[in-house]
């Protein structure tokens, strides 16, 4: 909060006449901006403070915020002090208490984009870790500034095309190791992240988070996606169901070892009822089993509908008998749909920061998405789904609703 407070500071100008002239900001330290950054987006059981010593092995995929104090110490780096201020003051534009103006935070914004896009063009021989550090604050503040999903979409291509100019080795220790991130499931498209070199050799030295770990189960699933888009549906249908058949089979097993993990005194999740005993919601363990598990359910979703869409375009496309058991079931997904909603609430209580939210786009579109093609059997969910967008909008997450559609 005290930076927050100092980050609001303004300087007060007097003209000629003695007269008041319109307050300007006064460039906050980076170290404060940092502490903002720290503060409004790592979730409070997961917080660290800037004297901290860099975990070894992260809870959180959004845990590469915390070695920003390294960066910026070591590395003067114009472009990633730029880009630092950006997220720092688009986080401190929205909300009732905000310190700086949307005008200002699309300034910083706008001012970062010519600073970082100049030093793309900069040659260097090493993974450059503190531009990479850099494209990661601007695809947070265009959260923000939600000025389209392409711009979005254009940031997360540019991180994934950097990390692609290095090879795996490089991401096994240290500041890359925190910066490796794992890309979001924006479109049908295969991923160099689906490769088994860049599933394991980035983790040879230090243990993937949960999250991580699944997302390397899943990475192959865009790459079947986009087969299908490409050669059409029935095309590639046996190939296709074979294909999901298998993810999920990984899934499961991934499942199996998280779920050993825990333990009766305490379990990973649990149903409560709601204030108003009108719905259950789920409380979970902390933080990591909450975005681990939202994202299988959205995973399994997903690899059920495309196999149930696969079944009813081909209907003499049938999986072998061992494989029966797991065709997907518009049951199943609405279960797990709702099971994603009911999450949200933990999600999105004030201590899990704006990790809370971001973690939520690909599991609350895939839920709507499971409603939206329900019809008049998923009414009430959807208007339920449509309800909890609201409420998000309303809290200034209104980028979730881009990842929508809606």
């Amino acid at each position: 909060m005290a930076a927050r407070r100092r980050l609001a500071t303004r300087e007060i100008h007097v003209d000629r006449n003695g007269q008041l002239a319109t307050p300007s900001p006064r460039p906050p330290p980076l170290h404060d901006l940092i502490t903002t950054i720290i503060d409004n987006y790592v979730p409070e059981l997961d917080a660290v403070t800037l004297s901290s010593i860099v975990e070894p092995s992260p809870r959180i995929c959004g845990s590469w915020v915390e070695v920003l104090p390294e960066l910026i110490k070591n590395d003067t780096d114009t472009a990633l002090a730029s880009a630092v201020r950006a997220f720092a003051v688009s986080i401190l534009s929205r909300g009732p208490k905000r310190s700086f103006s949307v005008s200002e935070g699309l300034e910083a914004y706008n001012q970062a984009l010519v600073s970082v896009n100049e030093a793309l063009r900069s040659p260097y021989s090493d993974f450059p870790v503190a531009i990479a550090a850099a494209v990661m604050c601007l695809l947070l503040a265009e959260l923000y500034h939600v000025t389209s999903l392409c711009s979005y979409k254009a940031h997360l291509q540019g991180l994934a095309d950097l990390m692609q100019l290095s090879r795996p080795e490089v991401y096994a220790s240290g500041i890359p190791h925190r910066l490796f991130v794992v890309l979001a499931f924006l479109s049908r498209k295969s991923s160099f992240l689906a490769k088994d070199e860049w599933k394991t050799i980035p983790f040879c030295e230090t243990a993937p988070s949960p999250v991580q770990s699944l997302m390397s189960e899943a990475a192959v699933i865009p790459s079947i996606l986009e087969r299908m888009d490409a050669e059409g549906a029935r095309a590639v249908a046996q190939e296709s169901l074979q294909a999901f058949e298998a993810a999920l089979a990984r899934l499961d097993a991934w499942a199996d070892a998280f779920h050993s993990s825990a333990s009766a005194s305490s379990p990973l999740f649990w149903f409560q009822q709601s204030a108003d005993h009108k719905r259950r919601h789920i409380s979970f363990r902390d933080i990591t089993a909450a975005s681990a598990l939202t994202h299988l359910w959205s995973f399994r979703v997903i690899c059920l509908t495309n196999m149930d869409q696969i079944s009813a375009l081909c209907h003499d496309c049938r999986p072998t008998a061992d494989d029966g058991s797991r065709m997907a079931h518009s049951g199943e997904t609405k279960r797990l749909s709702v099971m994603i909603c009911q999450s949200i609430e933990y999600l999105m209580q004030d201590k899990m920061k704006l990790f809370g939210p971001t973690s939520l786009s690909l599991p609350l579109r895939t839920a709507y998405a499971t409603f939206e093609a329900g019809g008049e059997q998923s009414g009430e969910e959807l208007r339920w789904c449509k309800e909890i967008l609201k409420d998000m909008r309303t809290r200034g997450y209104g980028f979730v609703s881009y990842f929508l559609g809606v």
